[in-house]
């Protein structure tokens, strides 16, 4: 049986004091014999003692070390101190550490090229590009394994093949030779030995310099094929002057990589080919024309409607030239793009006419759900049917206006013989009546007029007569018939103007007509109390008239339908009004070669736009530039 060394130290001192005993017993009361036992007694009890401290003090160190240990600190030599057990025990422990040390940075490293390797797929989903695939995993590679030279090979669909090089470390162009002649011989033994050289459109070397002083050959090396849908599209081969270099787990890490990259790949196209078909499928079978225009200025969705209203109805994926092209002189569309995405603000455009049709355009803006916007969806709606009934329609009613305004003109005017007391006194109750026949035949009559005013303007009969004309003067004689009914609200007016404006070439009846409704409209739809403005100044060789309030706004939901016929907002639709105005606004201005557009908050105000040709040369198109933050800017 071994004991250990504490149970030796232990059973040394015990047979020291048997040894003593004895001798007393043995040799009785002799001194020097006493003396002698004594010496030997105290010397192997001594002995004995020092072993036992060293034991534990080696035994103390041991748990010192343990603890660094447990704690992550794996540089740790324990000194050997003792014999025996210790000396295994310590011993052991050492190699433990060491074992720990080796272990965890085996782990770290595989952690690191597991997140390295995670990276990698993640990137080649996002891109979904064969030949960014080849890239990115060319790219990647010195973060898994170390190399000299990274060569790969992109297959394109035309035949022909780009071939990269990553010089890693610096070795001379015999060592890359071999690298090149590797990969094509794998090339060959997958079964492309088509491929030449002169097929390969660019060779690019990058990295570290040749260094013709490296000697080194090719000693460690392999290959990794890349598959999308059973094709090959990319071949990497990975070189290195250090022998036995790759091992087998790390080359079938990356081998598994890139199977699973091809197959996402390959998986995630054809999921997006379906998709595509279903769209393209339901885009078909729409009637109306739709467009998609990025940020980045491409075509990103068209559809076959949208194709032949424009005039390309055989072009496979047309591109925005073309369909700028296929529009010029009817419609710009680069301009609407350019509008919508500075708005941010869905906006309607005027109708054109394509062959015997006749379309109406609305463009949104396509957001994400952070609200970024990421292009401009058009939509081309056919209003052919709607226009001709819609001309019917105005034609009736133009029959039917002049028809009423004989007999309201007679009864307006036997009205204000009985208010004006011609036919004599009426008792107050028949008085009180009396005027409301009056106020109802009023607004029947402006009623009247203002279809009458759309069938001219419709049939093209509007008189325009274009005439040089100070607007300062002319609008300072017409404005207090406006200024009285700002006094009957109690609204504060401002006139703001310049010294000098240069004569616009327009009819000023035609101008007091659209300004009056303008100034009427910023009136009525501002509460009692409010302000309403009238500025003119100069823009882009125009005469600008901004007719501005702090009433209720309009909903911003509705706002492409403000010039509509008919139209009331649904937070004004209580008030007074034929919705007529301003579709009558929109054409007179049309006429006058002059542009109209407002820009309004809900809640805050509205600000009308018009803009009047200096010399009626052309009409004007450029906007003026928002004035808050959340406007809105509607163009015509």
């Amino acid at each position: 049986m071994k004991l250990s060394l504490t149970q030796q130290a232990l059973l040394l001192c015990a047979i020291t004091l048997l040894s003593s005993g004895i001798a007393l017993i043995w040799f009785g009361t002799d001194a020097r014999v006493l003396v002698l036992a004594i010496t030997i007694s105290i010397a192997m009890a001594a002995f004995g003692v020092r072993i036992l401290f060293s034991t534990i003090r080696s035994l103390s160190d041991l748990r010192s070390r343990v603890d660094q240990v447990a704690k992550g600190n794996y540089d740790v030599i324990t000194p050997v101190r003792g014999i025996g057990e210790i000396e295994k025990l310590v011993d052991a422990f050492n190699v433990m550490a060491f074992r720990l040390k080796h272990h965890e940075r085996h782990l770290a490293h595989k952690a690191y090229q597991a997140a390295v390797l995670k990276e990698i797929s993640e990137r080649i989903t996002a891109s979904l590009d064969e030949s960014e695939a080849v890239e990115i995993i060319a790219g990647s590679l010195g973060k898994v394994v170390p190399y000299s030279i990274a060569s790969y090979l992109t297959l394109k669909n035309n035949g022909a093949a780009l071939l990269k090089c990553h010089i890693e470390e610096s070795v001379n162009k015999a060592f890359a030779e071999e690298a090149k002649r590797i990969l094509f011989g794998a090339l060959a033994a997958l079964g492309n030995s088509t491929l030449s050289e002169e097929q390969i459109e660019k060779t690019i070397c990058f990295g570290a310099f040749f260094d013709e002083e490296a000697k080194a050959p090719v000693r460690s090396h392999f290959t990794l094929p890349i598959y999308v849908n059973s094709a090959l599209t990319g071949i990497i081969t990975v070189t290195s002057a250090t022998p036995n270099l790759y091992k087998e787990e790390e080359i079938g890490i990356l081998y598994t990589v890139t199977e699973q990259a091809g197959a996402t790949i390959s998986k995630t196209k054809a999921l997006i080919a379906e998709e595509s078909n279903k769209t393209q499928s339901m885009l078909s079978s729409i009637n109306e024309g739709l467009i998609m225009v990025t940020t980045g200025q491409k075509i990103s969705i068209i559809n076959e409607k949208a194709k032949e209203i424009i005039g390309i109805p055989h072009q496979d994926n047309p591109t925005l030239l073309d369909v700028i092209q296929a529009l010029y002189g009817t419609f710009d569309f680069r301009g609407a793009t350019d509008r919508v995405l500075a708005s941010k603000q869905t906006q309607s455009f005027q109708e054109f006419t394509a062959g015997a049709s006749a379309y109406k355009i609305i463009a949104n803006p396509v957001k994400e759900k952070d609200g970024d916007i990421v292009g401009v969806v058009f939509i081309f709606s056919d209003i052919t049917k709607e226009k001709e009934i819609d001309r019917m329609k105005t034609e009736f009613i133009s029959i039917t206006s002049h028809q009423l305004r004989t007999p309201l003109s007679s009864m307006k005017w036997f009205l204000e013989m009985l208010i004006n007391k011609d036919a004599g006194e009426l008792p107050e109750k028949a008085k009180t009546i009396v005027e409301d026949v009056y106020r109802s035949n009023e607004r029947i009559i402006t009623l009247v007029n203002d279809l009458l005013d759309v069938s001219r303007i419709e049939a093209g009969k509007m008189q325009n007569e274009p005439t040089p004309t100070n607007l300062i003067e002319f609008l300072k004689s017409m404005l207090p018939e406006a200024e009285q009914q700002f006094k009957q609200r109690c609204q504060t007016f401002e006139f703001r103007r310049p010294d000098t404006l240069p004569r616009a070439m327009v009819d000023p009846k035609l101008v007091w007509q659209v300004i009056g409704n303008l100034l009427s409209n910023a009136s009525k739809y501002t509460p009692e109390g409010g302000k309403i403005s009238l500025e003119l100044s100069i823009h882009d060789d125009a005469v600008l008239c901004a007719i501005t309030d702090n009433g209720y706004g309009i909903p911003e939901f509705q706002q492409h339908r403000i010039f509509e016929k008919f139209f009331r907002a649904d937070n004004t639709a209580k008030m007074e009004g034929t919705g007529l105005g301003m579709h009558i606004a929109r054409q007179i201005t049309n006429a006058m070669g002059g542009t109209l557009w407002f820009e309004s908050a809900e809640g805050k105000g509205t600000a009308f736009y018009l803009s009047l040709p200096i010399t009626g040369a052309k009409k004007q198109e450029k906007p003026v530039r928002s004035r808050a933050k959340n406007d809105t800017l509607q163009p015509i």
